[in-house]
């Protein structure tokens, strides 16, 4: 997944909300990897969103999906050792 040049990083009001966001990322990757699965970035980023949409209850899923891409995208590029060991 390529990572847009402009990432913003978490303030520390949304730190939990990348935290979320990464960590289901990582876990459905490895899911759908451990499975066989073709890993794709759809149901790792679905599974982001929805971690994020009970901490942000205001989020609309479609925010929380955009959010989440934002997320996993600077953890990718600040952690990209962490994000897919």
């Amino acid at each position: 997944m390529p990572t847009p040049a402009a990432v913003e990083p978490p303030t520390p009001e949304n730190r939990h909300l990348y935290r979320a966001a990464a960590l289901a990322y990582r876990d459905a990757w490895r899911i759908e990897k451990t499975h066989g699965l073709k890993a794709s970035h759809h149901v790792p980023l679905n599974a982001a969103a929805l971690a994020v949409q009970p901490l942000a209850p205001e989020m609309s899923f479609e925010k929380a999906v955009s959010f989440a891409q934002k997320a996993v995208a600077w953890v990718g590029q600040a952690h990209n050792r962490w994000l897919w060991s």
